[in-house]
């Protein structure tokens, strides 16, 4: 006898809100069919950019997947990395969903919150594995307090298991990007759909590769995906994969009303946390040098570079958290380098030099919430006709400096000299929480 299955997903959310109406309707309208219905989310959901996540710390964004009737999630690297340890373990206490995901531990534990696999069983007995891993950023997720464990090999691990083995449809949820879920359908042939997100691609008609069926649906909201199956005899007769573009939706009176409203209700509320009256507004400078004496204070270091462009817009004289998370929408946090003056030296030389390229260009990625690069900054020293002036001084050239930078510089290209350092990650504070822990600090001592 033959059987339907539909699933609904979305991956990639990034908590841009725009389509959230359209896709609430979306889930809601196909899931009144004759098939059982499965709605998945792929991670990245939660992004603390948004006002309304950063002052729930992502709860707000669970309350809207438990309104979608999300069934299973599992994690991106802005839930695993962009929420502290603390704010992970509670982010899904009151989901009414299950999140799977098999390749982060504490102490050698799965956490408490996730499950290893999912076995869907149809009302005609057919079994479906839902597996899912998160792309292993190590180098992030160890002082963040987890341990990431190489998702190939899990999956390896996973698909001994019996009930997943002796499964009739095996599904990976995969936050793992493009190029590793194409290695995973030349590797195992066992994985019979994945459902991709990480790098953001979309396949609007689906794909297939070396025999395992292909579904993505992009980024922000702009597609919502849907998968069809027919199963006959538990085995799969039919499949249709459709990435529906979220603008083609229609639309409703109230849709940017509830946008906005969203949008003010979590300024309202940070706002609501007063952190400090200052004399007068900063102007834009100003607020950078504020920014960098945070940054040394924070990572007790010697030096910082940096560029104006962190500063979205300048400090007003009353300043919350609201006018932190607008100023400073950044994912980022901080990271410290060991260097010698020769080294700084020659980082010097390459910050600035790239500078000069990235000053007016649209920075992406890598945590970066802001509209440009802006100028390269520096404060603990000067830089001037190729040296480096420190206390009013060339510096003996046996020091050693600790320079604290924003963690994008280590991971992004485009300084290949810090780059290819070794940096300490701070964690748990994003840049803004940085700054706001420096002015209570100030505050508290009548500093400012």
């Amino acid at each position: 006898m033959k059987e339907n299955l539909r699933i609904l997903h979305i991956n990639d959310l990034h908590s841009h809100f725009e389509a959230y109406p359209k896709i609430k309707r979306f889930f809601a309208e196909h899931s009144v069919c004759d098939a059982e219905v499965i709605r998945l989310d792929l991670g990245d959901n939660i992004d603390k950019s948004h006002p309304m996540t950063a002052v729930t710390a992502g709860r707000a964004n669970i309350e809207l997947m438990n309104e979608l009737g999300i069934d299973l999630a599992t994690i991106g690297n802005n839930e695993g990395i962009g929420l502290s340890k603390t704010e992970l373990n509670q982010v899904y206490d009151q989901a009414q969903f299950h999140v799977i995901l098999n390749n982060l531990t504490d102490r050698e534990e799965r956490p408490s919150w996730a499950k290893p696999y999912y076995i869907y069983e149809t009302r005609l007995g057919t079994k479906i594995a839902f597996l899912a891993y998160t792309f292993p950023y190590y180098l992030t997720y160890q002082p963040n307090g987890w341990a990431v464990e190489d998702p190939l090999s899990c999956l390896e691990r996973d698909l001994a298991v019996p009930e997943v083995k002796t499964a009739d449809f095996r599904i990976l949820m995969s936050h793992l990007g493009i190029k590793v879920d194409e290695k995973i359908t030349q590797v195992y042939p066992q994985i019979d759909l994945i459902i991709g997100a990480h790098t953001h691609h979309v396949f609007e008609e689906g794909g297939e590769l070396n025999g395992t069926y292909l579904a993505a649906a992009g980024k922000y909201g702009q597609f919502v995906g849907e998968i069809n199956l027919t199963f006959d005899q538990h085995r799969l007769d039919a499949i249709d994969i459709v990435a529906h573009e979220t603008s083609y939706l229609p639309s409703e009176p109230l849709d940017k009303i509830w946008i906005q409203d969203f949008t003010t209700k979590g300024r309202q509320l940070l706002d609501q946390f007063l952190l400090t009256d200052l004399p007068q507004a900063l102007d834009l400078q100003e607020s950078c040098q504020l920014l960098m004496d945070a940054m040394l204070d924070y990572a007790k270091a010697d030096v910082v570079l940096t560029n104006s462009g962190l500063v979205v817009n300048p400090f007003p004289a009353r300043i919350t958290r609201d006018t932190l998370h607008h100023a400073l929408p950044h994912q980022m946090r901080l990271a410290k380098i060991d260097v010698t003056l020769e080294e700084l030296e020659a980082i010097c030389r390459d910050v600035y030099s790239q500078g000069k390229l990235l000053a007016r260009q649209e920075i992406r990625g890598m945590g970066f919430r802001g509209k440009e690069f802006g100028q390269v900054l520096c404060s603990g020293f000067a830089y001037k006709n190729g040296k480096i002036v420190y206390n009013k001084q060339v510096i003996n050239k046996k020091d050693r400096l600790q320079l604290v930078v924003v963690d994008q510089y280590c991971f992004a290209s485009y300084f290949e000299t810090i780059h290819s350092k070794k940096a300490e990650l701070l964690f748990p504070h994003l840049l803004r929480e940085v700054l706001e822990d420096y002015l209570r600090k100030k505050s508290m001592k009548g500093d400012l």
